[in-house]
């Protein structure tokens, strides 16, 4: 943001913040304040950047996550500012001063813009430090930025401002603010985008990795847990041989008839037993045993699918193409904890999509609806599929559901609109580079979807297979 741009864009400020009221004030990122302000019948947001990369001031329409609960100094700002008074540049340098007043009384919020030395400082009437975005102690810069030491100017030099480069910013059309907010926020989004791509990325990894120890640790169990239909043979053994028992036996051989061909197993006692207790306390481990298997099994296929929707999410990033679809895969995995919440506004989501399914027609004319993401997956398969509806997905493959719509059962539906449909099934799932895909196509009455499953998994009951080659319409 060049001093010149600077200049104009305080201007504007001037003419429209005075005796604006604050409604909210948020700090979205480390160096960032957004001022939410009632101007006059406007609503109006501030952007504040102390970033020395960024470091800027104007009205912006863009929108920012909020954390849960505010910062140190956003919590002060909150308490302090309720009512901007006047916006001004102090000492023709790249500092702005911003007349506040408040629960107790008027304060000014200066903001300097100055490079790597860029900082947010509250100060009271008489100039005092009430805090700062950045403390400074001084011992190295020799400006001492701290609660209740008085306010100092820092040294003015002009030069570094004109570091980034604004050209394109000027927009005659468009008012200094417009056009400052337009040329950070045009190349923010595309930094934004590839933040949360690669924030993404690195939690799919982290929790694909705990799921294969947690795989890992449960074939061990499973293992250990697999003796527990030899447990119930023992008891039946024993049942079968009382007359070979004695109480006070550390053991006994029998003929194991369970075994091919049968063969003499020794069997251990508790001598303090009886031997029908003997053959209980058997029964009783097969039934631990089993208990144990089975929540094992449960908890292996519940790996598993947690394994397949991880897969679904890489294959969802692949296909991603707008920020709207990278924010829908993004609260998909704020919904399931894969990564963390940032406000209540991720709490609750609708099916309303941000972005929509690919439309394409069959040969013969048919309506196919292909899902791009979990969550136009989980709209295709729960909200859009009719009777009459056809369902394709590739084989054992993250990938599209796909509706070939209003077809009727599979026999009465032309070969041509069969592939097509397989097609984008194949070409739309993380087999698109193959020559030739295997895809599954069903009637709907045989999809459903869990209790509790994540977001585009489905069951599928019954299905044929197709052998096609991978096609992509976009």
């Amino acid at each position: 943001m060049h001093h010149e741009m600077l200049k104009k864009v305080i201007a504007e400020l001037a003419g429209v913040l005075p005796n604006a009221r604050v409604g909210k004030i948020h700090q979205p990122a480390a160096d960032v304040l957004v001022f939410r302000l009632r101007a006059g019948q406007e609503n109006l947001r501030l952007l504040i950047s102390a970033s020395p990369d960024n470091c800027r001031i104007h009205l912006t329409e863009a929108n920012f996550p909020n954390p849960s609960s505010p910062p140190r100094f956003c919590q002060l700002l909150r308490a302090r500012v309720t009512r901007i008074l006047s916006v001004q540049l102090l000492n023709d340098d790249r500092i702005v001063s911003i007349g506040c007043n408040g629960p107790k009384g008027e304060t000014s919020l200066v903001v300097e813009l100055t490079g790597r030395n860029c900082n947010m400082l509250l100060l009271d009437a008489g100039a005092l430090i009430i805090d700062a975005l950045h403390r400074v102690e001084g011992e190295s810069s020799g400006r001492k930025i701290m609660p209740g030491q008085l306010y100092v100017l820092p040294e003015k030099n002009l030069s570094i401002f004109a570091d980034v480069d604004m050209r394109g910013c000027d927009d005659s059309i468009l008012s200094a603010n417009a056009s400052v907010d337009k040329f950070y926020t045009s190349g923010q989004s595309a930094d934004n985008k590839t933040d949360l791509l690669s924030l993404i990325k690195k939690a799919v990894i982290k929790k694909r990795k705990k799921l294969q120890r947690r795989m890992e640790s449960i074939a061990i169990e499973e293992q250990r847990q697999s003796d527990a239909e030899h447990f119930k043979q023992a008891g039946e053994l024993l049942l079968a041989n009382l007359h070979a028992i004695r109480r006070g036996m550390d053991s006994v051989a029998l003929l194991n008839y369970y075994l091919e061909p049968p063969a003499t197993e020794t069997l251990l006692l508790d001598s303090r037993l009886s031997p029908t207790d003997n053959a209980g306390l058997y029964f009783k481990r097969y039934k631990k045993a089993k208990r144990g298997l089975e929540h094992s099994q449960r908890r292996m296929q519940e790996t598993r699918d947690e394994l397949a929707w991880l897969d679904s999410i890489d294959y969802s990033l692949l296909e991603s193409g707008s920020a709207a679809e990278l924010e829908e895969i993004a609260a998909e995995c704020r919904q399931n904890g894969l990564l963390p919440t940032t406000g209540d506004r991720y709490a609750k989501k609708s099916l309303n999509l941000k972005s929509k399914p690919l439309e394409a027609l069959s040969p013969s004319g048919f309506k196919v609806l292909c899902g791009r993401n979990n969550k136009q997956n989980d709209y295709l398969s729960t909200k859009e599929l009719k009777p009459t509806d056809l369902w394709f997905h590739a084989h054992k493959c993250p990938g599209a559901h796909v509706l070939l719509r209003a077809a009727g059962c599979y026999d009465s539906v032309p070969p041509g609109d069969l592939e097509f449909a397989a097609g984008l099934a194949a070409g739309y799932s993380r087999a698109k580079a193959d020559s030739k895909v295997e895809v599954m196509v069903t009637e709907s009455k045989h999809v459903s979807k869990p209790r509790g499953a994540k977001p585009g998994l489905v069951t599928v009951r019954q299905y044929k297979t197709l052998i096609v080659k991978p096609l992509r319409i976009d």
